[in-house]
């Protein structure tokens, strides 16, 4: 956890982007029902463990390291177990968890078409592939679980298409190459939008201890 220069604790948001991105990487290369969950489950701990140490670092610079609390009666009140600084802190992080949610998804073709096509067809039920169920994070609202559906939607149609007897169609080449943009398009959007939240996510814990360091007069 980093220190600045007036011995404050700082969040580690270089760490969540950088950990994040490793986790797409690592997950999301292949769209499945299974990596998305472990994506969404991996990313999640990622920002509890940010935070985790983030209020551990400032616990211990006011009880034990070089802005130790000098005051009895402030020290007592700070570390006391059901109202001082981790219990306030740790009540925070439960009453704004971060959950796992989940929202099913009926794959169909819709075929990426050529630009000058005169006819679009509509989307074909995919054969021998039921409800699937797409795991994502719920911060302030739903929308990275819908991402995350569509994401999984257009992982499962391009993996059938790919299979596909159509694959001796003169469109094959175009159609793999529009489902492939489409898949970057809507996973970047996926880990650049989980990102920005789960660092405001911080950030509003962040401010939410500095409150709590305040009323204790310590800021």
């Amino acid at each position: 956890m980093d220190i600045n220069s007036n011995s404050k604790v700082m969040m580690d948001f270089v760490r969540l982007e950088t950990e994040v991105r490793q986790k797409a990487q690592e997950y999301l290369d292949d769209i499945s029902e299974a990596n998305l969950k472990a994506f969404a489950e991996s990313t999640k701990y990622v920002a509890q463990s940010i935070l985790e140490n983030y209020f551990l670092s400032v616990d211990d610079i006011y009880t034990n390291s070089v802005l130790k609390i000098e005051d009895i009666e402030v020290f007592n009140k700070f570390i006391d177990f059901h109202d001082g600084y981790r219990a306030q802190i740790k009540r925070w992080a439960a009453d704004n968890e971060i959950t796992i949610g989940e929202m099913m998804v009926t794959p169909t073709l819709k075929y990426p078409e050529m630009e000058d096509a005169n006819i679009t067809k509509k989307p074909i039920a995919i054969a021998g592939v039921g409800t699937l169920v797409a795991v994502g994070l719920f911060i302030f609202t739903e929308m990275w679980i819908a991402v995350a559906a569509e994401l999984l939607a257009l992982g499962v149609a391009a993996y059938t298409y790919k299979k596909s007897k159509e694959n001796r169609e003169k469109r094959y080449a175009f159609r793999v190459k529009k489902y492939e943009m489409q898949i970057e398009q809507e996973k970047a959007r996926l880990v650049n939008g989980l990102i920005k939240d789960l660092k405001t996510w911080l950030s509003n814990a962040e401010q939410f201890s500095n409150d709590v360091l305040v009323s204790f007069g310590i800021q």
